[in-house]
């Protein structure tokens, strides 16, 4: 009798630890999403995103993202940033622990004329390796040392497939630090060489002014195709190959001036960034593996470079339609992405141009330009919106979060809601990590 008795509870015990292994393999399964979006817009200031939402809706607060469960306010600073005056790279006290137009106050204007601020490469440095580094350096420290980016810890787990998308070179800062290390973001060819032949990313689509890279991604296993056949669809190559689209026929669209009539105006043979989102995401899919995509749209940034109102609102606009095609993709039921199993953030770099209002922007509506010639060209607008600058400020720039694990936004938010950039990298390690 205690023989059976004894048999029994091994049994028991032998089920009940299968059981406890099961379950917990499927939640540390539940806990690591299946596919990542990161999108960036590259000098995406809360106030672009305001100008960008008012056209549309006669109000700020509705892009797509605003609707995210998870939202809060990131810090951008670089090492090249903090000084004796500013020893934290960001003063919450004087510059406000919420970005213009939602707080204002003369102090806090003052402190963004004055503060030194971020570069791309810097930022995303942060964002991609967790690492605050000076301005100019790519995943790297002022001395050349290396830090480790998430393309290069997902690259030796072997698990999910990377693509880096831009509407710019991929070579270029932002993008560059996912992919790369450099000491200096100029070095374009070394950093080009380095994504084709070492970071390898699955899927690279991206604008591209040296014509022997074509030769270099050939040799490294890619497909290399021109985005006219991304939208003439006539792309045709074997799935077992990586793929590298060169951009060439993307253009930001010129947004209509009529009141309550936002619309766009396109040209025939240009796609859109939504077009080209979703085309990756098929590809991607298609490989039946998770993976990470890295999006940016950086038209915005040389948009508020130029204090160009308009352009700003339209790249604004484009990044808002690409989240939203992918957003209504996870919850279609059309492929196996879920909000279960898909964690989408969508964050800026920096932000770029200082713009402020002296009206509500209405729905449609844009301000007048007006182009003085001089010694130098000079573009304003009237008295409704202002730029005070054509640079980079250390303004808070938003991050949101939907899907799977975008809660974890919350939990690295500290006490005045704001999140460090390099907080991103550690939510990124956190969910695409095993």
């Amino acid at each position: 009798m205690c023989y059976n008795i004894n048999v029994k509870m091994k049994n028991l015990k032998i089920f009940l630890l299968f059981f406890i292994l099961f379950t917990v393999s499927n939640l540390s399964e539940a806990d690591f999403p299946k596919y990542v979006f990161l999108f960036i817009g590259d000098g995406m200031s809360v106030s672009s995103e305001f100008a960008a939402s008012s056209y549309l809706c006669g109000t700020g607060g509705n892009l797509i993202w605003d609707s995210f469960p998870c939202k809060a306010f990131a810090a951008t600073w670089s090492l090249s940033c903090v000084n004796e005056r500013n020893p934290d790279g960001y003063d919450a006290i004087k510059a406000g622990a919420v970005p213009y137009p939602y707080y204002f106050s003369e102090s806090s204007e003052k402190y963004f004329e004055t503060a030194s601020a971020t570069d791309s490469a810097a930022a995303a440095t942060a964002i991609a390796t967790g690492k605050k580094t000076v301005n100019g350096c790519i995943s790297t420290n002022e001395k050349g040392s290396f830090f480790e980016n998430i393309f290069d810890i997902l690259n030796k787990q072997k698990i999910y497939n990377t693509c880096l998308i831009t509407t710019t070179f991929f070579y270029d800062a932002t993008p560059a630090a996912f992919a790369a290390h450099n000491i200096s973001r100029q070095n374009r060819k070394q950093i080009a060489e380095e994504i084709l032949s070492i970071s390898k990313p699955e899927i690279i689509i991206a604008r591209n002014e040296y014509d022997y890279l074509k030769d270099t991604a050939e040799t490294n296993g890619y497909y290399v195709t021109n985005s006219k056949e991304i939208k003439n669809n006539m792309l045709f190559y074997n799935d077992s190959k990586k793929l590298f689209v060169i951009l060439d026929n993307y253009n930001i669209p010129i947004p209509e001036n009529e009141k309550n009539r936002p619309s766009f105006s396109y040209r025939e043979d240009d796609l859109k960034f939504s077009e080209i989102a979703l085309f990756a995401a098929d590809k991607l899919l298609a490989k039946k593996k998770p993976f990470f995509a890295v999006i940016e749209m950086s038209d915005i940034d040389s948009a508020n470079h130029d204090n160009d109102y308009h352009t700003m609102v339209s790249s604004v606009y484009e990044l808002h339609n690409a989240v939203k095609s992918i957003i209504e993709l996870i919850n279609s039921g059309k492929t196996d992405m879920t909000p279960k199993n898909t964690l989408v953030l969508v964050t800026a770099d920096h932000a770029t141009g200082f713009l402020r209002f002296n009206e509500q922007p209405q729905k449609g509506r844009l301000p007048s330009k007006m182009i003085f010639a001089g010694k130098n060209m000079l573009l304003k607008f009237d008295r409704t919106v202002k730029y005070k600058s054509k640079n980079h400020t250390n303004e808070l720039v938003g991050i949101y979060a939907f899907g799977t694990q975008s809660d974890l936004l919350k939990i690295y938010a500290g006490k005045n809601g704001i999140i460090d950039n390099s907080d991103i990298f550690k939510i990124l390690k956190k969910t695409a990590v095993k």
